[in-house]
């Protein structure tokens, strides 16, 4: 939600800033494959393990499904609450 009110309020900020938590992201995955499996060529692993199985995709799914959904349309959520965070504040 501050990211969007950054692509509001200055769109190339909100740009500079959206990119900056992509390529953190990426960055923690290299640096996490790089200290628990020793790199991309790791002497330890020798068979390939596929990532996910379809039962575990599946699993997935839904939760993927639905944080798409609540970062894209966040008011399913805000809505039900704004009674009671209003009548806290007033």
């Amino acid at each position: 939600m501050s990211l969007y009110g950054t692509f509001e309020r200055m769109p190339v900020m909100g740009l500079l800033a959206s990119s900056s938590i992509v390529f953190s992201a990426a960055y923690t995955i290299y640096l996490y494959n790089r200290i628990a499996f020793g790199g991309t060529a790791s002497a330890f692993f020798k068979i390939s393990l596929p990532d996910l199985t379809k039962r575990e995709f599946m699993l997935l799914l839904p939760l993927i499904l639905l944080t798409v959904v609540l970062g894209i349309y966040p008011s399913i959520v805000l809505d039900g609450i704004h009674y009671n965070v209003s009548s806290l504040i007033y």
